[in-house]
């Protein structure tokens, strides 16, 4: 004797339940790709700041042989280098052809990779003026008695025209930052 099976046991899923699945998959796509975008962005972030690091540590060892900080972007904190607009370009750091290229070989600043910030350092000494570095953050310097530098990381990384921008000095450790990851 053959048993017929239920209709309730052959049943498939509902439309209800492929819905619910749908759903599920949906959110989990969404906070991963969210979360790939994050750390993208931290991660180019990490170049400003891995960079600005190198460009303080050299600056201290040039003036501990010269007594000076050597001003690399000839006083404008707008003449980045490698390049001289930012873009969401990756650049080769060695770049003969910049205007400032003689100045950060001879400060001994560079990398292997390539970038996509430009970097500025304006240097000088008690009696020059500092400049403000051309973000929406207001910098309140002090008087200086000895030579200073600022420098500035400057990158567009999404080509949405929104700057992140990165700022420090000889005044601080801290690196202050605007639009981090835009």
């Amino acid at each position: 004797m053959i048993r017929r099976a239920s209709s309730r046991t052959r049943r498939g899923y509902t439309l209800v339940e492929l819905m619910l699945v749908v759903i599920m998959v949906g959110v989990l796509a969404t906070l991963a790709v969210f979360g790939v975008r994050k750390y993208i962005f931290a991660a180019k972030t990490s170049e400003a700041i891995n960079m600005i690091g190198s460009i303080k540590a050299a600056q201290e060892a040039y003036k501990d042989e010269t007594y000076t900080y050597l001003d690399v972007s000839s006083g404008n904190l707008d003449s980045l280098y490698p390049m001289t607009a930012p873009a969401n370009t990756e650049y080769h750091w060695v770049q003969p052809a910049h205007p400032n290229y003689a100045r950060w070989s001879a400060l001994g600043v560079g990398t292997s990779t390539a970038v996509q910030f430009g970097y500025a350092m304006v240097a000088g000494g008690p009696a020059d003026a500092i400049p403000q570095p051309g973000t929406d953050l207001v910098f309140t310097w002090p008087a200086p008695t000895g030579p200073w530098y600022v420098v500035r990381a400057v990158g567009d990384q999404n080509d949405d025209g929104v700057l992140s921008q990165y700022v420090s000095s000889s005044f601080t450790t801290e690196i202050s930052v605007e639009n981090e990851g835009e």
